[in-house]
């Protein structure tokens, strides 16, 4: 009986600490894309042949996000720093970090690039 009233009082309690709200679902636009990556050869020279790639798109509170599947993120479509992704609109974003991501995808942070 004690431990009913102990986990009925435990889940009260929890109940009251979460917030009115939550957080908006507008704050995160997420869509799946094609991009074409375009990456820096080994000296830094020259970019070599672009990659077209399946990824995701994420807007989340002003920052791009790039998430290209692991088996597509290889060899020139991997999207590593400095390197350039278009879109189909045409916007080009430069990576300013890429990183494996605990999901088998690559995670590109990307801002457009200045004209």
């Amino acid at each position: 009986m004690r431990r009913t009233l102990s986990a009925l009082a435990l889940t009260f309690l929890g109940a009251l600490a979460m917030p009115d709200t939550l957080p908006a679902q507008d704050e995160k636009k997420e869509t799946k894309v094609k991009i074409t990556v375009r990456s820096w050869d080994s000296m830094g020279k020259k970019f070599l042949n672009p990659a077209e790639v399946d990824a995701r798109r994420v807007e989340l509170k002003g920052a791009v996000y790039f998430f290209v599947p692991g088996k597509q993120a290889i060899g020139t479509g991997k999207p590593r720093t400095g390197s350039e992704i278009t879109d189909a609109d045409g916007t080009v974003y430069v990576v300013k970090s890429g990183t494996d991501s605990n999901t088998g995808e690559y995670q590109a942070t990307c801002e457009k690039k200045k004209p």
